[in-house]
């Protein structure tokens, strides 16, 4: 019997029950070409520039994460081991013998390089960001770094699980200059062998990979924005794995005796960006109107096909001991969305256009928010952008309200912090609140759980009074793959391929 290891989040925090979804172990076969569709091709290439929801798919794949997170969200060793050493210090002590693809060192020096260059203001990085109040890297040894804060920082450990954990050979970055963001060098089990954007990314196994070679020979990627070209191909066998099972076409798939589907809850969200910067909505009555006029439960059985759950704001009910279950704002409300745009000098309605990708989920989602928002008296237009263009969309503000989809963190401060303080990398909403940046810094700071989950809450409360995001949904990874993958979800939708391998 084939077998596909999955998980379901259990209610205590950071706590998952592994189900295996069929039987047996065996021993692992070398060899053999992985395919997998996805909506999208990444932007970029290179992590300390990562900020598009679609480079989940390469990010480990060609990099391996300083630390590692297990599928029940558990900080263990990966490349490097850590301990803290007082509230304000972290240590880290390299694996000897570790290597970037390209056959430069991953030592310590390494290690700073990265970190330096996220930190420079000057070279504009996200990851400044998530790297938090970092107040020096110091190279202690060959294979040894440590990392000070200037206040407590928590969450840092996690971090380096993830984007800001994902280091460049800097060999590689001097060399290739501007070519580097095509051509990314890491240290992960796969390197780039080719990329054709929006065509194929072929990727070919490191023989030099810190845990050993890994058993796949190449793995190519696909965007396919088609999802019945998509899901097609799965079924067929021209593809062994997909980034997302529709959730019409779920329970078709479920009952195909050779397809697999990981179906578990996600760490993110699915919600809508709104320009608070510009009319009609830096009007806070304008954007209130609004999400009185939507009714998530609509969206989630007519578009979702009543998988996942509605979402009222950035935390994820995973995340237990943060999400608070009773917090429901905004139920539908005509009359009150009338009155309200009425109170704001728009009796009479006003214009906005949706901002979605070219996808037919995101077209269903839209046009269920055009149906419900015209009844409130909007004038609602769809807009459609590729879905490489989405980023460059959110960032310049080129929209009315927008699709902003996020892959989610363990720690609600990854589903917060760059989303709603004044300058966060991910604020394309251009939300500005003192009351919630404060609450925000000071959670990050806290080494209590009870004060930041009181700080969270707090912060969500006032994020839903201000409209500053219109939140409609917490997905469920729905990967599907052929069951003669043997591989490992993980509750970010983000490929952990290392271990993976194919029945011949």
């Amino acid at each position: 019997m084939k077998t596909i290891r999955t998980s379901i989040l259990g209610i205590a925090a950071f706590s998952l029950l592994l189900l295996p979804v069929g039987a047996s172990a065996q021993t692992p076969q070398k060899g053999g070409t992985l395919n997998i569709g996805v909506v999208s091709d990444p932007v970029t290439l290179d992590p300390a520039f990562f900020a598009s929801y679609f480079e989940l798919y390469e990010q480990y794949l060609i990099y391996e994460p300083l630390l590692t997170m297990t599928p029940d969200l558990k900080v263990v060793p990966g490349i490097a081991s850590y301990k803290q050493v007082d509230d304000l210090t972290y240590a880290f002590d390299i694996k000897p013998g570790v290597t970037f693809q390209d056959g430069t060192a991953y030592d310590a020096a390494a290690a700073k390089f990265n970190l330096d260059r996220m930190l420079d203001p000057k070279v504009g990085s996200p990851r400044r960001s998530d790297l938090g109040p970092v107040a020096s890297v110091e190279v202690t040894g060959p294979l040894s770094f440590t990392v000070k804060f200037s206040q407590h920082y928590a969450q840092f450990p996690l971090v380096m699980t993830n984007r800001a954990g994902l280091f460049v050979s800097p060999t590689a970055l001097q060399n290739l200059g501007a070519d580097f963001p095509t051509k990314g060098v890491g240290a992960g089990p796969y390197k780039l062998e080719s990329w054709t954007k929006n065509g194929q990314m072929v990727l070919t196994a490191f023989d030099g990979y810190f845990k050993g070679r890994p058993a796949l020979d190449k793995i190519v990627i696909r965007p396919m924005p088609d999802e019945t070209l998509r899901t097609a191909s799965l079924k067929s066998g021209d593809l062994q794995l997909t980034d997302l099972v529709p959730p019409q076409m779920l329970g078709q798939i479920k009952t195909d005796p050779n397809i697999a589907v990981a179906d578990l809850p996600g760490l993110g969200f699915n919600a809508f960006s709104i320009n608070n910067t510009a009319a009609p909505f830096n009007d806070k009555k304008v954007r209130q109107a609004l999400l009185y006029s939507i009714d998530k439960d609509v969206v989630n059985k007519v578009a979702y096909f009543n998988s996942g759950t509605p979402s009222y704001g950035p935390v994820p009910p995973p995340v237990s001991w943060a999400f608070d279950a009773n917090f429901k704002p905004y139920k539908r409300d005509i009359a009150k969305a009338k009155q309200l745009l009425a109170e704001a000098g728009h009796a009479d309605g006003v214009s906005f256009a949706i901002t979605v990708v070219a996808s037919p989920l995101q077209l269903r989602i839209a046009q269920i928010i055009q149906a419900q928002a015209q009844e409130a008296g909007f004038k609602v237009s769809v807009r459609q952008v590729d879905a490489t263009s989405l980023i460059t969309v959110l960032q310049k503000r080129d929209y009315d309200i927008c699709w902003s989809p996020w892959s989610g963190r363990p720690d609600p401060d990854g589903n917060m912090f760059n989303w709603f303080t004044k300058n966060g990398p991910n604020n394309f909403s251009g939300y500005q609140s003192d009351e919630v940046d404060g609450l925000m810094r000071k959670a990050r700071a806290s080494a209590s759980q009870d004060d930041r989950t009181a700080m969270y809450k707090q912060a969500q409360r006032v994020i839903s009074d201000d409209a500053a995001m219109m939140f409609l949904h917490f997905d469920s990874t729905l990967q599907g793959s052929r069951k003669t993958l043997h591989w490992t979800p993980y509750p970010d939708t983000a490929f952990r391929l290392g271990d993976a391998w194919l029945e011949k």
